[in-house]
């Protein structure tokens, strides 16, 4: 698969726009992929070229679906890990069939609504609370469930995390209750000071952009 997209010609990929797209993509992405971490810090790193060069290699596996901005955080941890272009792509290939990254996300839109029914279930008044401000359908999470909270956590963490994931232990929808944690950890703030949806919104984004604010 690697070899197809190695032997495309510069005129072939003219006549691709997907493929061209794709790689333009994935050229951005990667180079502002986890560049702090030492594995992929600094110029002409060999790990920038794995991941590039993975990601590119699954296009040729799944063209349909191709590339999608995210891919190159759930891609990043793995790599890391595994060190091998070969085993990496492989445990991603089996990561993407886990994952809600179809054009319609309806994998997507059916988390979210399990999520909120399991906020409802653990904390009726704080769901009552986001409902009231228009925040019930919790699309602040979208990205947490996305991306399996890559940006939200330091890297040491998701790599914890994404281990206790994979084990489909204590349940299989664990990364559901990790979520109501976090959401948790910003109650008191959202409901003592009356934020609104705007709020609300701002101090979780706030939140997943700073892990130490959030558990």
């Amino acid at each position: 698969m690697k070899l197809q997209w190695k032997s495309v010609s510069e005129e072939q990929e003219r006549r691709n726009s997907r493929l061209r797209d794709y790689r333009s993509l994935i050229e951005k992405d990667v180079n502002r992929t986890d560049r702090t971490n030492r594995f992929y810090e600094g110029i002409d790193n060999p790990g920038l070229v794995l991941l590039h060069d993975i990601l590119m290699t699954y296009c040729m596996y799944d063209f349909d679906l191709g590339y999608v901005q995210g891919m190159s955080d759930l891609l990043s941890p793995i790599l890391f890990v595994m060190e091998n272009e070969v085993d990496a792509f492989w445990c991603f290939v089996a990561f993407m069939d886990q994952m809600n990254f179809e054009e319609q996300m309806q994998g997507m839109k059916l988390q979210l609504i399990h999520l909120s029914a399991l906020l409802r279930l653990l904390d009726l008044s704080f769901w009552n609370y986001l409902e009231s401000q228009d925040s019930g359908y919790l699309y602040f999470c979208f990205r947490w469930l996305l991306i399996r909270f890559k940006r939200e956590l330091s890297f040491q963490d998701v790599l914890r995390l994404w281990e206790v994931m994979w084990t489909g232990l204590p349940c299989q929808n664990f990364h559901l209750l990790v979520c109501c944690a976090i959401l948790d950890s910003e109650k008191q703030k959202i409901m003592e000071e009356n934020y609104g949806f705007n709020e609300i919104l701002k101090v979780l984004v706030l939140c997943s952009s700073t892990s130490t604010s959030c558990p």
